[in-house]
């Protein structure tokens, strides 16, 4: 969700690459719209073969006390479109599509808070990438925005900006605007 699926995954190859052991996990809920099914995987390099096996051996018995047999709903359909050239680039579309919406949520909620003279500065929103922000907001401001209008963020001030639409934006930014006065 930053800047495109490929560039994204730039800097974990990078590091894979040069790295003799390395854990990647990587989760597919938010990519691919499988909130509830759980999905995603766990990768590990290394060089060292004894270490590979013991370590195996320890995330199989984890794996079998936790869960035994995951479900495999979720990871057929990762696999189905990822496996199918015409599904996977209709896929990345629609990410595009998303990551280009969020982008101009953040772009849209900077300049109404510019526009209402807000006392803070929110112009590093239009810096972060993904469907959350920090917004920098102290927890009595978040509980103020919740308690005076109605507007649910993380007590960390963490904003999800993909749940921001051209309809709730400006509520939004009013909202903000005079929590942060």
């Amino acid at each position: 969700m930053g800047i495109g699926v490929e560039e994204d995954a730039a800097g974990v190859r990078a590091m894979y690459e040069i790295l003799d052991d390395i854990f990647i996990c990587s989760s597919y809920s938010k990519n691919f719209g499988l909130y509830s099914e759980r999905v995603g995987c766990l990768i590990y390099k290394s060089n060292n073969e004894n270490k590979s096996e013991k370590l195996l051996s320890q995330l199989k018995k984890t794996a079998r006390t936790i869960y035994s047999n995951p479900p495999a709903h979720g990871s057929e359909i990762v696999k189905i479109i990822l496996n199918d050239e015409s599904l996977k680039n209709l896929w990345t579309k629609d990410l595009t599509t998303l990551r280009n919406r969020i982008i101009s949520m953040r772009t849209s909620l900077n300049s109404n808070l510019k526009e209402l003279g807000c006392s803070k500065d929110f112009s590093f929103i239009e810096d972060q990438k993904g469907m959350f922000s920090f917004s920098g907001m102290s927890k009595e401001e978040v509980i103020q925005l919740k308690k005076d209008f109605s507007i649910y963020i993380v007590e960390s001030g963490r904003i999800n900006i993909a749940g921001i639409t051209t309809k709730n934006i400006e509520y939004i930014s009013n909202s903000i605007n005079q929590v942060v006065k």
